[in-house]
């Protein structure tokens, strides 16, 4: 995750931001770089799962970057 695309700098705070909202949401995953989330489902995920999953991440996401939360 980075705070400006042109000058590519890490967005520590946000992703982290990210994590604590997915993980008050039953969502898990680690931070890699301070900025890399890396998700790992099992191989025996379900796709309604893995949707379930996605929208989680997508409103922890539109929370931190759109709400500046």
């Amino acid at each position: 995750m980075v705070k400006n695309r042109q000058i590519k700098e890490k967005a520590t705070i946000q992703a982290e931001k990210v994590l604590y909202l997915c993980i008050e949401q039953g969502l898990s995953f680690k931070i890699s770089q301070g900025c890399v989330l890396t998700l790992a489902p099992p191989l025996i995920i379900s796709p309604e799962e893995l949707n379930l999953a996605m929208d989680k991440l997508e409103y922890a996401l539109t929370q931190v970057f759109r709400h500046n939360i």
